[in-house]
């Protein structure tokens, strides 16, 4: 070690000042910046891994991990520390600071890291002494307030009683309980949900056997008397910390009239917090608090609650900005794409319609993951998708926990845009071969999926679309792809019905029959995947439940919905029998 690193390890572990990890390797930077020997590395990475990394990506199914990950230019994943820094130079360099150093932060540090990382970094397992020296070190930490923040004291007590505990130590756990206790007593504040509570989660939740039944009583008494306070004045959000682990506390128990309870105290503070809330907000927390009624199986009040989100959502869609964009496209190359479009005659051109305007899912994604890379924060919180009356009718995670989706949300959204590309085709088709309704009809009816006695109410769901008088198109056509869709779903030896709750038979959905591992096998993933956000599900279009249910406006019964659903039907107009 060069001398200036020498001064500051003297200085470090004699201090009793509070500290970090981080601030401590702050300092460790800046003195050992040109120093590559191998016990400079030991010290710079030994505070520069975070901890609780186990359940995280790209970790090392360790406690401490990577401080940074990242995917260089060359496509590599990179990080930083990097676990092939660690050998067996450096992890008997930490055992031997761990008992030279008189800090206990450090100690801990030290300790933990060779505890942790010797059997992954070095493939040798470390004695077990190391891990009470770790534990008691944790211990000092946090009963002599040496750490600069209190979130970080919970972390180091948590950690200390799980190691305790998996070595089996009785003694060494039930002292890390007496210590988490007082902790939390020193630093629990009301409005502060992450400084209280984690006492009952670890040690009451968690089940732990040698709880006494004092300790037990104090950590439930506790979190009741946090409940009492928070329900009154404070966030909601700092009230449901305390009522969620109670209630499931009380459920695990069979305390029903208990679980209630505390849940409706929950449930008013949220309901009593609306008053006055933007309506976009409010409908989002009862939307929340519904969500918590239904898991308890508080029926009742949730239908309630379901009434004021209704009673929300006018005044939701009222507060809503609408965005639009524009874009150019010249004359000349729109000409040459409809020309394109509609060569070689009718049915080719019906054909190219139909292949042209499907989707292609992996490309969707890919943009997607693009979109979230240059614009994280759009992608990390939830959506929530409402209809034209305000009601929530689909939430939609952040991209990692939901990737499909995001996915099903932008194809919607480019669907949109491909509309005005529909649109022009099919004009331009009609202009060039001027088909009527019976043509149109006899070119659909090639295909075995449609049956010969629907064909009047085929051809006069096609006589509207070309007369424009989508609402009745609609109407006729979308029950007509669903029968098309089941007969398919027949032919190829798939079942369509499936007995319900009278002990009788019924037909399958409609999102039912799309997901049948038939359907993609004629169609392919991506036409499946089509159908079903064009058709039967919430998070897209939902045209064929919107419009069967009698929840789409007159608004919705337009040129590009009427579009879409007769470009579903030249799709399954594309299926043929074999040698056909």
């Amino acid at each position: 070690m060069n001398d200036e690193l020498v001064r500051l390890m003297e200085e470090l572990d004699n201090s009793k000042e509070k500290a970090s990890e981080h601030s401590i390797s702050s300092k460790i930077n800046r003195a050992t910046e040109n120093d590559q020997s191998t016990k400079a590395i030991a010290e710079r990475i030994a505070f520069g891994f975070a901890e609780e990394y186990t359940d995280k990506p790209n970790g090392w199914g360790t406690y401490f991990g990577p401080m940074m990950v990242w995917v260089g230019d060359d496509g590599k994943a990179y990080e930083s520390p990097s676990i092939a820094l660690v050998t067996k130079e450096i992890v008997e360099h930490w055992k031997v600071r761990s008992q030279e150093t008189i800090n206990p932060l450090m100690k801990a540090r030290y300790a933990g890291l060779v505890w942790d990382l010797s059997e992954a970094a070095v493939e040798e397992k470390p004695d077990y002494r190391i891990a009470i020296d770790y534990v008691n070190a944790l211990l000092d930490v946090t009963d002599n307030d040496l750490y600069e923040h209190s979130t970080e004291a919970i972390t180091k007590i948590t950690r200390a009683f799980k190691v305790a505990s998996s070595l089996n130590n009785k003694e060494l756990a039930e002292r890390c309980v007496e210590s988490a206790i007082k902790l939390e007593d020193r630093i629990a504040e009301d409005d502060k949900a992450g400084l209280w509570g984690f006492c009952f989660e670890l040690f009451v939740l968690g089940k732990y056997r040698d709880l006494s039944e004092a300790q037990k009583q104090k950590i439930v008494d506790d979190l009741e008397s946090r409940l009492t306070h928070v329900s009154k004045g404070h966030s909601p959000w700092v009230c449901e910390s305390a009522a969620i682990p109670l209630a499931t506390y009380y459920r695990s128990k069979g305390m029903s009239d208990e679980v209630t309870r505390v849940i409706e105290v929950v449930g008013n503070c949220f309901e009593d917090a609306c008053e006055g809330l933007a309506p976009m907000q409010a409908s989002s927390w009862l939307q929340h608090v519904h969500d918590i009624y239904i898991s308890y199986n508080m029926i009742e009040s949730a239908e309630r609650v379901s009434k004021k989100i209704s009673e929300v959502g006018p005044s939701v869609v009222e507060s809503m900005q609408e965005f639009s964009h524009s874009m150019e496209i010249p004359k000349e190359k729109l000409d040459a794409y409809l020309e394109s479009m509609t060569e070689d005659g009718l049915h080719k051109t019906l054909s190219r319609i139909a292949a042209q305007f499907i989707p292609k899912k992996d490309q969707v994604e890919q943009q997607v993951l693009d979109l979230a890379r240059n614009h994280p924060l759009t992608y990390l919180f939830t959506k929530t998708l409402q209809d034209h009356k305000g009601r929530p009718v689909a939430t939609i995670g952040g991209v990692e926990e939901d990737l499909e989706g995001n996915v099903i949300h932008q194809l919607s959204q480019n669907m949109n845009v491909d509309s005005s590309f529909l649109r022009h085709s099919f004009n331009k088709a009609t202009v060039v071969y001027e088909f009527d309704a019976q043509e149109l009809t006899k070119y659909i009816f090639q295909s075995p999926i449609f049956e010969e006695s629907k064909k009047d109410l085929v051809h006069a769901g096609v006589q509207a679309y070309l007369d424009e008088d989508y609402i009745s198109a609609i109407h006729i056509l979308v029950p007509q792809a669903e029968a098309a869709m089941r007969t398919l779903v027949e032919l190829m030896g798939g079942a369509t019905l499936r007995k319900n709750r009278q002990g009788g038979l019924q037909l399958r959905t409609f999102d039912d029959l799309l997901r049948d591992e038939r359907v993609e096998a004629c169609f392919g993933t991506d036409s499946s995947f089509y159908f079903r956000i064009l058709l039967t599900d919430q998070r897209g279009w939902n045209m064929r439940n919107d419009v069967c249910h009698g929840i789409s406006p007159v608004g919705a019964f337009n040129y590009s919905t009427a579009d879409r659903i007769m470009h579903v039907v030249l799709c399954l107009a594309q299926v043929r029998e074999k040698n056909a």
